[in-house]
């Protein structure tokens, strides 16, 4: 006579625990998804760095430019960088435009810049002048407050802290003298 009086407890019982079990796995995935683009944008930052460093000597007697070599060099950094963020395109647009900026900045894209380093200090000296360039430096950047991978539980009514921006960078040093 006791299984009477308890009948619906297990369905009272799961509709107070699943919410709880949702949100725990909610917030699993999106963190998770989260951990990932920034590690894609860390190696795609570190690819193009390595890009940079690798790419071929000019022959002897060539007639490029060091300008050009540089241009050419910062090209394939911004090629190999954009190969390694193909899963992050087809998930969402927070990559921004697929081509290549000049520069550093906090807007979404990928980008690419020469300067100098080694000068002793923290700071990045951008530079034109192909005889002092020795650095270049390669930055990724997600933004995920305009495109989240996972869309937001309830809206803005329930939903987990997420960062605004994931941001990628690697700074590599690189001579034109090869």
């Amino acid at each position: 006579m006791q299984f009477k009086k308890q009948k619906g407890a297990a369905a009272i019982e799961f509709a107070i625990i699943f919410p709880i079990f949702f949100l725990i796995f909610y917030a699993i995935v999106t963190y998770g998804l989260i951990f990932a683009a920034q590690q894609t944008l860390t190696l795609a930052a570190a690819e193009g760095a390595r890009a940079a460093v690798r790419y071929p000597a000019l022959a002897s007697g060539s007639t490029m430019t060091k300008p050009a070599q540089l241009q050419a060099r910062l090209t394939a950094a911004c090629a190999s960088a954009n190969v390694s963020t193909d899963w992050l395109k087809t998930m969402g647009a927070g990559l921004g435009a697929t081509s290549c900026s000049t520069g550093v900045s906090s807007a979404a894209g990928v980008y690419a810049t020469s300067g100098q380093c080694g000068t002793g200090s923290a700071s990045f000296t951008a530079s034109t002048d192909a005889s002092l360039v020795n650095c270049m430096t390669m930055q990724v950047n997600y933004n995920y407050a305009a495109a989240p991978l996972i869309p937001k539980l309830l809206g803005p009514l329930l939903s987990l802290p997420t960062p605004d921006l994931l941001q990628g960078k690697a700074v590599a040093q690189i001579s034109l003298i090869d």
